[in-house]
């Protein structure tokens, strides 16, 4: 009977697990600092953006410079110049995961337009325009996609636009989670541990 209990047990985590968040994503708003000034220029292979990598150039890491979408920090992409971070984190292999973030864009120059570049297993563009906003007013948007994790460990990446040269788009709220599952897994649970359950009432019975 108890080997029956676990494989109850066993079965439901096994079909729940890609259900689970990403486990060690961290700091998609920024919010893991110390730093208290308007904003702070954070170079490549600085490890001063808590969790994140900078990987090339540099990101400004804004405080009171203008309006976070969520809490007090936000991130703008070019900081000197085009600048991209990355972060690593748990994923299930199959599994289907959306990726959301809010955008919006420096507006004391570089043009209206902000572009970046976003994703997991493969990458794409979004954009913001600047017009009509301040630094009071950013109109942040929330964007998102989705990815396939092909792999136990996932790397998101964003990266910022050269022709925006050092006023960026903002970043803020970037989140993982697991999409939802659609009704026939639901359904093969079910049916896993309605077998299950017949075949300990058999045991049982015998």
């Amino acid at each position: 009977m108890n080997k029956i209990k676990t494989g109850i047990a066993a079965l439901t985590l096994a079909l729940l697990a890609p259900l689970a968040q990403a486990g060690a994503f961290t700091n998609g708003s920024f919010e893991v600092t110390n730093f208290t000034g308007s904003f702070q220029n954070i170079v490549a292979g600085s490890t001063a953006l808590t969790g994140w990598s900078v990987d090339s150039n540099s990101v400004d890491l804004i405080n009171t410079y203008w309006n976070a979408y969520q809490g007090n920090y936000s991130l703008d992409l070019n900081g000197n110049s085009i600048g991209s971070i990355s972060q690593s984190f748990d994923t299930v292999v199959g599994q289907t995961y959306t990726v959301s973030f809010a955008m919006a864009g420096n507006p004391d120059g570089g043009g209206a337009k902000k572009t970046i570049t976003a994703g997991v297993t493969s990458v794409d563009p979004f954009t913001f325009y600047t017009t009509g906003h301040t630094l009071s007013n950013m109109g942040w948007e929330v964007k998102s996609f989705q990815f396939v994790a092909e792999e136990t460990t996932s790397t998101l990446y964003f990266s910022g636009f050269k022709g925006n040269g050092a006023y960026g788009a903002a970043l803020d709220n970037i989140t993982v989670t697991a999409a939802v599952p659609e009704p026939e897994t639901y359904g093969m649970l079910l049916g896993g541990l309605a077998l299950l359950g017949v075949v300990a009432r058999r045991k049982k019975s015998a």
